[in-house]
């Protein structure tokens, strides 16, 4: 199906491509790229398709990984990339980003002690949990730094789950501002500040 939907805000742009192709598809519109460390079919797809989505988005542009494990594309701008089932998303801009992307799912909600405290697990959704777990998700790839505790180090404020909106956050005694948007049955969350 290709790029579905591209996003511009704050200075970023977020393109979202919808993984319908079969891996012989990817390949044929892909550039051509060593994918031996990729042991599925499935993580050789997604490779494919967030290279596609970046040449929409930021055409001529390479990814390479810092030493914690973020993607990086030089020029002085910044990229952030997930993918969950069907879905692969990619930010890119001139200042640090995070983005995540996630199915609504009861996994969120059976994982929820491992970023959530147990006294705010009371009367969980697994709409909820998957949103916090977004929330969270994206502000780990925003540092680009790993060894976060997601939960002493991230306190997200209260909030009420519309279809998009803003939420407020606290990394580290940083204060920080999220945007997500429902896409289908997935949320989408990011920091473009």
């Amino acid at each position: 199906m290709g790029l579905v939907k591209k996003i511009k805000t704050n200075n970023c742009i977020i393109g979202i491509w919808d993984l319908e192709e079969s891996y012989d598809e990817l390949v044929k519109l892909s550039k051509k790229h060593d994918l031996s460390k990729y042991k599925t079919e499935k993580r050789k797809k997604e490779f494919l398709a967030s290279r596609l989505v970046l040449d929409e988005i930021q055409p001529n542009q390479e990814i390479t990984y810092n030493q914690y494990g973020a993607p990086e594309i030089g020029n002085g701008k910044y990229i952030s990339i997930s993918h969950s089932k069907n879905l692969v998303a990619i930010v890119v801009s001139k200042k640090r980003v995070g983005l995540d992307i996630e199915r609504i799912s009861r996994k969120a909600l059976r994982l929820s002690s491992r970023f959530i405290s147990k006294d705010l697990q009371v009367n969980l959704s697994q709409e909820k949990a998957t949103l916090i777990w977004c929330l969270k998700e994206t502000i780990f790839k925003w540092h680009q730094q790993g060894n976060i505790d997601f939960i002493n180090d991230i306190k997200i404020s209260p909030f009420t789950i519309s279809e998009e909106g803003q939420l407020a956050a606290i990394f580290k005694e940083q204060e920080l501002s999220l945007r997500y948007k429902r896409i289908d049955s997935h949320f989408l969350v990011y920091i473009c500040n």
